[in-house]
């Protein structure tokens, strides 16, 4: 089993949660910078309110499911590529044939 920790520093006060995670992480690595700080971010806030038993477990993993879906994305130029020249087209009022 992996552990995912994350921190947080505010106030100078530390928090860090951990995650138990059976999944392998590797695909962090396609994640843009800000990409990364907005996941650890929410994977924070996440963590703290299935702690505070707010949330539960399955959140986690739509959480996890949906970033990792992100990153592939992400590794994949030529559908980056695609994407970027749909979203173009469409703020132009056009669409592709």
């Amino acid at each position: 089993m992996s552990k995912v920790f994350v921190g947080h520093l505010m106030n100078d006060q530390l928090l860090v949660k951990s995650v138990t995670t059976s999944k392998s992480f590797d695909w962090l690595k396609w994640l843009e910078t800000e990409e990364l700080v907005e996941f650890f971010a929410s994977l924070l806030q996440i963590t703290t309110q299935i702690s505070e038993g707010k949330i539960d477990g399955d959140t986690l993993s739509i959480f996890l499911s949906e970033w990792r879906e992100t990153a592939l994305i992400n590794s994949e130029p030529d559908v980056l590529a695609d994407i970027v020249e749909a979203q173009q087209e469409l703020a132009a009022g056009g669409r592709k044939e």
